[in-house]
């Protein structure tokens, strides 16, 4: 997730993922749904010399404030089954303090991290040469912070940071990203219909709930690549994302609703030459455990 170039397409699949796993529901029943396919277009230019290729993803941050304001801490798994390899991620966060002096808040918390990879492609490039490699099973790789964050889940200040230093990478500049699709129903963007499923009871970690799962329409994404020097004019990748569906429910005792679960299917195709037809993976994000306070 995010943290180490593990397989190119596990990490397009998880920014996809996490671009269009987030959804907006107002108070009452949601839409009604429509069934349909929702097709998204973007062009990306081809990057000059020691240019910075920026995603066309401008939406605003999440607002944690919800999330970080009731809850004293929070457990969550995210696993990526693709057909380039098996990942997994799980993170938690305490909320050690929270202070409300200034004109926006201010959280000390604690944001641990650990992310294992097996059978993983390994995809680089230097100059016009791409290396492909696969990996075995590699050992967890953990990275730990303290620090003070903003709502918006910006890093203030680090007091203290330990472990491997691909994960710290990620964890001490966004250190609050990994829970980004559990943070807010009413601040994760914007996306199509959704259609209730139903209402059950679980238990997360010693918490029973009420929640509701939902289905959210298929969502396709195209990324039109224009080519560079001697490279065709224009590579296509169409990214497909199938069979989601998202839970929530309002944590007892509070008037927080919290994402609790999210599950889907990703297949992307590309015309390059270099690809080797369309490669696919599952993804579930979930809460393993929370508190209250």
């Amino acid at each position: 997730m995010k943290i180490e170039p593990v397989a190119a397409f596990v990490l397009v699949a998880v920014i996809v993922s996490a671009t269009i796993g987030a959804v907006t529901l107002k108070s009452g029943l949601p839409p009604a749904y429509t069934g349909s396919t929702t097709t998204t277009t973007e062009t990306i230019s081809c990057p000059t010399l020691n240019s910075t290729q920026t995603s066309g993803n401008n939406s605003q941050p999440p607002n944690y404030g919800p999330l970080l304001s009731n809850l004293s801490s929070i457990s969550t798994v995210e696993d990526v089954h693709s057909s380039q390899g098996n990942f997994a991620v799980s993170a938690s966060l305490q909320v050690l303090n929270r202070s409300y002096s200034s004109s926006s808040p201010v959280y000390l918390v604690n944001v641990t991290v650990k992310e294992v990879s097996s059978n993983v492609t390994m995809v680089s490039s230097s100059g016009f040469t791409t290396t492909t490699s696969t990996t075995g099973v590699s050992q967890p790789q953990v990275g730990t912070v303290l620090g003070l964050v903003a709502s918006n889940g910006s890093i203030i200040s680090v007091e203290k940071s330990s472990g491997v230093a691909a994960v710290m990478e990620q964890v001490t500049t966004f250190p609050l990203e990994f829970f980004e699709p559990f943070a807010s129903v009413s601040s994760l963007g914007s996306t199509p219909s959704l259609h209730r499923l139903n209402s059950t009871v679980v238990t997360i970690g010693s918490t029973r709930m009420v929640v509701t799962n939902y289905a959210m329409p298929t969502y396709v994404l195209v990324a039109l690549l224009e080519g560079c020097g001697s490279e065709s004019p224009m590579v296509s990748t169409t990214s497909t994302v199938s069979n989601g569906t998202i839970q929530v429910g309002r944590v007892p005792g509070t008037d927080f609703t919290l994402v609790t679960q999210i599950s889907e299917t990703l297949a992307i195709q590309t015309n390059s030459t270099a690809s080797s037809g369309i490669h696919s993976a599952s993804f579930s994000e979930r809460v393993t455990s929370f508190s209250v306070g």
